[in-house]
């Protein structure tokens, strides 16, 4: 398409976005044989379209990304080193902020995908991150999804995630403080978006510790831990579809399972049992049977 006006430069912007939310959704209907031999070409199109300076383009190029990783599964690693640039700038633009989030994205969507070969990518990633939660100017929106992706990176690195463990502790423990009045409905929403990032982002780090057998580095941050789920039992309000309660029963649940006996006098607690009440109280299958496997495994300790 010959570009001669701005016009014309933003007609081509325009079908480019299309064309890569085209081929996100033909990546998500296809089997990962059919995909991958077209990938190279595909990529290299998605890195020039990152190239351009339209942040809309920027967002469809990297949701399409999540879509191929998804696919290619650890064969998506091929395509890191050329990617990272692109996926750096998409991390630190917080001005858009909706680019912003959508990389986030990614970094979850490559975690699960190629799992222990993330790790090489990961100083930078974990660098912009922080970066990202320290920047007040930032979005409010993206905060929830960045503490998220603490523990998909966790989750795929395993004990690799040792140098990265303390300070992103640290902003989980900073973001658990944030509250809300309750006569603020919005803020009420954003806290509940925020805890369920922490909660998701303590059960990743959990469970990759776990899977690496490096458990007892969590030790010294437990009760910090304990005490935000025991706010959370306090302080719950406008859960309507329980994502917060189902979460921390579940962390209740890996808490128990990775430290054992290490943690009795911290889960032999009342509002550990109130959550797992109440989470049985929801009615909800699926929370229901989170709630069982954990008052399983908490009442194997507290027997001990």
């Amino acid at each position: 398409m010959p570009v001669l006006t701005n016009e014309d430069k933003e007609q081509k912007e325009g079908v480019q976005g299309l064309l890569c939310g085209l081929i996100q959704v033909i990546a998500t209907k296809t089997t990962k044989e059919d995909i991958m031999q077209h990938c190279d070409l595909i990529m290299t199109n998605f890195l020039q379209v990152l190239q351009s300076k339209n942040a809309t383009c920027h967002e469809e190029a990297l949701s399409a990304c999540s879509s191929i990783a998804s696919s290619l599964e650890g064969d998506f690693v091929k395509y890191m080193g050329a990617l990272q640039p692109f996926l750096m700038n998409g991390l630190r633009n917080f001005e858009a902020y909706q680019v912003c989030t959508v990389a986030v994205g990614l970094v979850g969507d490559i975690s699960r995908a190629i799992e222990g070969a993330m790790q090489p990518f990961c100083d930078e990633i974990m660098s912009a991150l922080i970066e990202a939660l320290q920047n007040s100017a930032l979005h409010r929106s993206v905060k929830p999804p960045v503490l998220s992706c603490f523990g998909d990176i966790a989750m795929a690195i395993g004990a690799s995630y040792e140098p990265y463990l303390q300070l992103s502790l640290m902003m989980l423990l900073q973001a658990a403080q944030t509250q809300a009045p309750d006569d603020d409905d919005d803020l009420i929403d954003y806290v509940n978006m925020l805890r369920e990032g922490i909660l998701e982002a303590y059960t990743g780090i959990i469970q990759g510790l776990k899977d690496g057998n490096r458990t007892e580095l969590l030790l010294p941050y437990i009760d910090a831990i304990m005490s935000f789920l025991e706010m959370v039992q306090k302080t719950r309000k406008n859960d309507y579809d329980n994502e917060v309660l189902s979460k921390a029963v579940g962390l209740i649940g890996d808490i128990a399972s990775s430290l054992g006996v290490h943690v009795k006098t911290q889960i032999n607690q009342p509002y550990v049992m109130q959550l797992l009440q109440e989470g049985h109280a929801t009615g909800d299958v699926a929370i229901i049977e989170t709630c069982q496997w954990a008052n399983s495994v908490v009442g194997q300790i507290l027997a001990c």
